[in-house]
């Protein structure tokens, strides 16, 4: 052979047997207990646009925003700030004030929150649908009043502007001059007025106590049926859920709401009594009107966490924005296959563990410090829809993965409209 020709055939050789790099699909000699790093990884193949405008979110799927009963964590408990503003006359019509209404109140919200807590079965159903009673993760936090640490429930005394009429001729349910006088900080804080009917309806012979009603005027809540009537503090919860419901793009669940779970049905709970009252016969969803309401299903829990996860949203700007401060230990860990189509936001790291694949196609906020660590064997997608940013004007860690000593490692594969927003890297 021409020595030449043996000559060229060396480096030829010398790269065949050069190893390729380990991915997911190469694991199978990965031992379980194999030391690892992690190292930087910088995506070639995203989007980095040193400027950024979110568009206003339309037609969310309720479906991508479902708590998930293995992990809470995957959909992260939501708080939402509130303030409440007691309505009464100058010469206190109704005797509620003080720290005696101070402490029904909190103690109507303690109650409220129990009841988000559970997770009743629901009694109507579309028929033939098994339709799971789902962990709600929203809880009602009252906010202190601006450089105290005083709850923010408020007395106002205005004989023009305490009262509320639900119907009637001279009904004032939809009228905003309470709000627009007396609410605070609606930037951050959803406010809720309790109100009672006027003197002179109180002491007519033919008027008649409302119930407990209410309205959602888009960014604060009226409620009545509290002043004027001696109900225990658990019997308002339903009326402060409901309204809430409605401020977070719930409707009535009697009617054509969005939610295909939602069966329409006759909302008559409160005329039916004995054999025709309870599950199968009666409605006990916080959206209907009902003794029992309390339930929610997968579809109308969706909705809310759609609206408080858009980030254009007014909804949004009532939470507690604890997902800026980051929490070490509280790092969220991918133990099975998830594809994140819906928006989140985390306070902590993100860890897609060995022989599982996470994929984001939507907007994900981490804080300061904050990383996505992709073990070896493991595999993070970035859809075209993926944003991953800090929301909290500061940085995110960027993405590291994880590097066996025998060469396996995570996989990263990312869509060329995924979009990476001031990361550190």
């Amino acid at each position: 052979m021409p020595r030449y020709l043996i000559l060229l055939l060396f480096p030829l050789l010398a790269l065949a047997c050069t190893p390729k790099p380990n991915t997911f699909n190469k694991v199978v000699g990965l031992d379980a207990d194999e030391p690892f790093e992690y190292e930087r990884f910088r995506p070639k193949n995203v989007q980095r646009p040193t400027e950024y405008t979110f568009a206003r979110q339309r037609n969310l799927n309720p479906n991508d925003y479902l708590p998930d009963t293995s992990n809470a964590r995957y959909l992260p408990l939501r708080y939402l700030h509130v303030n409440f503003h007691i309505m009464n006359s100058s010469d206190t019509l109704y005797p509620f004030y003080g720290q005696k209404a101070v402490d029904e109140v909190k103690e109507v919200l303690g109650y409220t929150n129990d009841m988000l807590r559970k997770t009743p079965a629901l009694w109507l159903t579309p028929e033939g649908v098994d339709v799971p009673a789902l962990p709600r993760q929203l809880h009602f936090n009252i906010v202190d009043k601006t450089g105290t640490d005083e709850a923010a429930i408020y007395e106002h005394y205005d004989d023009e502007l305490y009262y509320y009429l639900h119907n009637g001729k001279h009904r004032n349910r939809a009228d905003r001059r309470v709000v627009e006088k007396y609410a605070l900080n609606q930037d951050s804080v959803l406010n809720i007025f309790i109100m009672g009917p006027p003197r002179d309806s109180i002491e007519s012979k033919t008027f008649k106590l409302p119930g407990t009603e209410g309205i959602f005027l888009g960014d604060a809540i009226k409620v009545t049926g509290w002043l004027e009537n001696n109900r225990r503090p658990w019997e308002l919860r339903g009326i402060v859920g409901h309204e809430i419901g409605h401020a977070l793009g719930l409707g009535h669940a009697w009617g054509r709401d969005g939610c295909d779970d939602t069966p329409i049905h006759k909302n008559n709970a409160w005329s039916q009594r004995g054999k025709n009252y309870g599950p199968g016969k009666t409605s006990n969803n916080l959206m209907d009107y009902s003794k029992d309401q309390q339930a929610l299903t997968p579809c109308q829990i969706g909705r809310m966490h759609a609206r408080m996860n858009d980030i254009t949203s007014r909804q949004r700007k009532w939470l507690l924005p604890r997902w800026c401060k980051y929490a070490n230990t509280e790092s969220i860990r991918v133990t099975k296959d998830l594809n994140w189509e819906g928006a989140r936001d985390f306070n902590s790291d993100i860890y897609v563990r060995r022989g599982y694949t996470l994929r984001i196609n939507n907007r994900v906020h981490l804080p300061e410090q904050a990383a996505i660590y992709v073990d070896p064997g493991a595999t993070l997608i970035l859809g075209p829809k993926a944003v991953i940013h800090n929301s909290c004007g500061g940085t995110w860690g960027g993405i590291r993965v994880g590097v066996s000593e025998s060469g396996y490692q995570g996989e990263v594969v990312t869509d060329p409209l995924a979009t990476l927003l001031n990361v550190v890297e």
